[in-house]
């Protein structure tokens, strides 16, 4: 694993980790460049070093300057101009004029992307009437220079083969199918008495909330409750109320610990109209939940015995879903199972370790 200089000395390998995420558990994104920084340091370990670049070194509010996906990898240039790195890993943003200079100068370059059907976004945020925000990736020009550095990179690595299809339909050569991972907990706890259906994350239109709201107003349970969970979902009651008028809900808004949304749930449901993975669907499946996923997002492939997969923006079929599981309540205790024996070999220390992998071959 040591660089051999000249004469055939050895010196110690230099890495880099940059994102334009911040690396921390708090969110999705950070909890994998999380467990990806430190796959890269167990790595080098005893070999070498890495120097880490993130969201908050490279804001380009840092320099009084508007924020722009590009300002980000024009910011993170500079602070890697001057050094040798033998390798480079880049999570997610888009880092193309650092990525050039690196690669002319020798680095290896490898670059996660978390990619999606962008045409599929837009079109979604055209079917609820709302402007597309990301004029970087609706813009056809705009995005090709956004994803050159993804074509530049040595090794491209996507989280599910839905987004290994997309990176390669981009014009990328080599690319890596390495899932995102779990923390497994120590052991389940009971299904709760009351069914309960749960969704944990953001609110956007890729994310299908909309379609799950529907599902469940479609039930019109008086004796279950489906829980929404994560930032924004604390003001989803007027939008509720102006699409259905049946249905318990509980809005939770940001919650710190995941954990103990699948806890007090019978099932978990991912209605995702786009998406390049979605987490929790394995963190529930690791608390030994059935999980509801539609084929809009990444990880339903990895669902097998532990639950169903929908056809995206389906009302019905989640509904469908829903009544078979609560009107079956032993059969969500045995898919839980499944689920639960399905997530043990996705936890991030086996995932860390494909890294390293890739790394080597490299």
């Amino acid at each position: 694993m040591r660089a051999t200089g000249g004469k055939g000395e050895t010196r110690m390998l230099k890495a880099l980790f940059c994102t334009a995420d911040s690396v921390t558990a708090g969110t999705g994104g950070g909890n994998v460049c999380l467990n990806e920084l430190q796959a890269l340091r167990e790595f080098v370990n005893g070999v070498g070093s890495v120097v880490v670049i993130e969201g908050k070194d490279i804001n380009p509010a840092n320099y009084r300057q508007p924020d722009s996906p590009f300002l980000y990898d024009f910011f993170a240039l500079q602070l890697v101009k001057g050094q040798h790195f033998d390798l480079a890993h880049f999570y997610s943003g888009t880092f193309t004029q650092t990525i050039s200079w690196l690669k002319s100068r020798g680095t290896k370059v490898t670059y996660t992307c978390p990619a999606h059907d962008r045409k599929v976004s837009v079109e979604e945020f055209q079917r609820l009437g709302l402007e597309y925000p990301f004029h970087h990736i609706k813009d056809d020009d705009l995005w090709n220079i956004y994803s050159e550095g993804h074509r530049l990179a040595d090794v491209v690595i996507t989280p599910s083969n839905m987004s290994a299809r997309v990176m390669k339909d981009e014009g990328c050569k080599n690319v890596v199918m390495i899932p995102h991972g779990c923390d497994l907990p120590n052991r389940v706890k009971s299904v709760p008495k009351d069914f309960t259906a749960s969704y944990v994350g953001q609110i956007g239109p890729d994310k299908g909330v909309i379609y799950l709201i529907l599902a469940w107003g479609m039930l019109g349970y008086d004796d279950a409750k489906l829980i929404l969970a994560g930032q924004g979902t604390e003001i989803l009651e007027p939008t509720i109320r102006s699409l259905v008028d049946a249905g318990g809900f509980q809005l939770m808004g940001y919650v710190q610990n995941p954990g103990e949304v699948y806890d007090t749930s019978s099932v978990y449901i991912q209605p995702s109209v786009e998406e390049s993975f979605g987490i929790p669907i394995l963190e529930a499946m690791a608390h030994g939940r059935p999980v509801i996923a539609s084929e809009g997002a990444g990880a339903s492939e990895l669902v097998d015995g532990g639950g169903f997969v929908v056809p995206r923006r389906d009302p019905k079929a989640i509904a469908d879903k829903v009544s078979y599981l609560k009107n079956n309540p032993n059969l969500v205790g045995e898919m839980g199972r499944n689920a639960r024996e399905k997530a043990k070999n996705y936890t991030w220390a086996k995932i860390r370790r494909q890294y390293g992998r890739v790394w080597a071959s490299l």
